[in-house]
This record gives C-alpha cells, structure tokens and sequence, in this order.
C-alpha cells in the first residue's frame, strides 16, 4: 500500500510540474506551489530515506515523460475542428 501512495504522490507531483514547465502565464506558479506543498506533505507522512529518494527519481521521470509528451503532441500540429 505504501508502494501505491509512492507512486500517486510521484505521479501528481509530476503532472503539476509539466504544467508548471509548460504553462506561459501567472497562474503557473499556482501549479508550482501545488508541487511543493505536495513534496512537503510526502516528506512528513513518509520519514523513510529510501522513499524520499524513490518519490524525487520518480517525479523527475515522470516529469520528462510527460514534458515530452506534451511536446510530441504540440509538435504534431492537431487543431481541433
């Protein structure tokens, strides 16, 4: 169970970053607090070193995977109709 808490706030944290990266405007930094204020309520629910470790490398390949997706897709050219 703990293993899936991991991953949700690993997987959140990484949606509000790419959202942070990709957002050009003030509300931005909302996103960008969202994801500090989520990294600080996982580092308190969870003491363990190990689990610090594993929910930043997984945020940060999130965050890639989904920066590059985002990218792929503005690259493609899809307007809606």
């Amino acid at each position: 169970m703990r293993f899936l808490w991991l991953f949700l706030y690993s997987l959140v944290c990484a949606v509000l970053l790419a959202c942070f990266s990709n957002i050009h405007d003030f509300t931005k930094y909302i996103f960008s607090l969202g994801a500090l204020y989520l990294g600080m309520r996982f580092f308190r629910r969870f003491e363990g070193l190990g689990f610090r470790i594993w929910f930043i490398v997984i945020a940060v390949v999130l965050y890639f995977l989904f920066s590059l997706i985002y990218a792929l897709y503005t690259q493609m050219g899809i307007t809606a109709p």
